[in-house]
């Protein structure tokens, strides 16, 4: 319970949305850089500036991010600093500075350079490290900081992507887990207030092509079926991705261990393109042109043993897009398989379906995966009822499946401290 005026606590959100805007912008504009540097083109104008570069060139790159990294996250586990995660934000321990900055640096940079991880982590944790620093020189109440860093954390994640709804919903869904008028008002302005300043720096551009989906009875059909084996994928895949991370070395193994993971992703990117970097070509590809099932399933495998070595290497970083690409690539098996049946359905609208109900499932969060593959594909309003039904089917799936194996497999709302091994450090 916060004793904070709404007012004054709606005027707080918009300044920590400005402020994480401005930090995200600088982020996204030390991707474009990196990209740049490395491979001489950027996101902006192509879709993957890997393949800008020879297959040797890249994975020596991929190679030298693992040696690079490695040593970077062993010398901030030995000498740093414990690191703080948004909910222990929230719950009021102080993120530190150095630390923080230094991981969202590294994740920013990591995977503009191919770490076959999501960014989405970094900008998170620039706006909780900003809402938390305000409340801290405000002395706001411990409700109000609880408010306030949950939604800057997540206008982060908005700006990052331009992704103003979801944004809010991943505040409220995930780590709020509340919803009331002063949440609403907060993460909601904090989110529109964070997307506003970012693209006034960095044009938004859109992520992902759109696919038209309509209502049509095949169309529904096809949600039924997609949602239920894209769900109880993206479950399993959010189970082992959590393992693999609370295994991750925390001593001077990681000097190894991550070097010998990104050589094996250099091995495989070398003769299959689309295992490295965070997935967007791997979706992408499957909107628009689409792939053979052949490659899809290789494909998909591959990514799918990339990134949870990764992850249980000790690289940092997210699984929203790379969830988003496998529930494609998933979407995209089913739909070739299922061609005829659904004549009328294209593999592209398999292929969507897939990926939100994928996401939605691996981060536990129903409206969020929903809402998130509608803003990244600008998803016609006739399209919102199959999604939904993919989305709601999904969650089905994972409950029944529970009830058929006589365990509960509801997840935890919430994940990133589980992807990051970060420290939940409460008072």
């Amino acid at each position: 319970m916060t004793v904070t005026p709404l007012n004054r606590l709606a005027v707080l959100a918009i300044v920590a949305g400005a402020l994480t805007g401005l930090l995200v912008a600088m982020g996204n504009r030390l991707i474009v850089a990196t990209e740049q540097w490395i491979y001489g083109a950027h996101h902006l104008i192509v879709l993957d500036p890997g393949s800008n570069v020879s297959p040797e060139r890249l994975a020596v790159t991929l190679i030298c991010v693992g040696v690079v990294t490695s040593w970077i996250w062993y010398l901030l586990e030995r000498f740093g600093r414990p690191a703080v995660s948004v909910p222990g934000a929230m719950h009021g321990t102080p993120m530190p500075l150095f630390e923080t900055a230094l991981s969202a640096f590294t994740q920013v940079v990591s995977v503009a350079a191919g770490a076959p991880v999501g960014r989405e982590n970094a900008p998170r944790l620039m706006g909780g490290m900003v809402a938390s620093r305000l409340a801290t020189a405000l002395s706001i109440d411990a409700g109000a900081r609880r408010i306030l860093v949950a939604s800057a954390a997540g206008a982060g994640l908005a700006a990052s992507f331009h992704l103003p709804l979801a944004g809010a919903l991943f505040a409220l869904e995930l780590l709020l887990v509340e919803m009331s008028t002063r949440t609403v008002v907060s993460t909601m302005l904090a989110s529109a207030t964070a997307v506003a300043t970012t693209g006034i720096f960095v044009d938004p551009h859109p992520i992902y092509h759109s696919v038209p989906l309509n209502e049509h009875p095949d169309m529904l059909l096809a949600a039924v079926l997609v949602g239920i084996v894209s769900g109880i994928s993206g479950h399993w895949f959010g189970i082992l991705a959590r393992k693999a991370a609370a295994l991750r070395p925390r001593d001077a193994n990681i000097l190894w261990e991550m070097p010998f993971v990104f050589t094996l992703c250099a091995i495989a990117a070398y003769f299959l393109p689309g295992v490295s970097a965070n997935g967007r070509w791997a979706a992408e590809t499957m909107f628009t042109t689409g792939l053979p099932i052949g490659v899809l399933i290789l494909l998909g495998i591959a990514r799918g043993v990339m990134i949870l070595a990764c992850f249980r290497a000790g690289t940092v970083g997210g699984t929203l897009t790379p969830a988003f690409a496998l529930g494609a690539l998933t979407g995209g098996v089913i739909g070739i398989l299922c061609q005829p049946f659904f004549p009328g359905v294209p593999v592209a609208a398999f292929a969507l379906l897939g990926a939100g109900a994928f996401l939605s499932t691996t981060m536990a969060a129903p409206m969020f995966g929903m809402i998130a593959a509608v803003e990244f594909t600008d998803l016609a309003a006739q399209g919102y009822l199959a999604m939904f039904i993919a989305v709601i089917t999904a969650a089905l799936a994972v409950r029944v499946w529970g009830v058929i194996v006589d365990k509960d497999q509801r997840q935890l709302p919430f994940t990133y401290t589980a992807w990051t091994a970060e420290a939940d450090i409460r008072p």
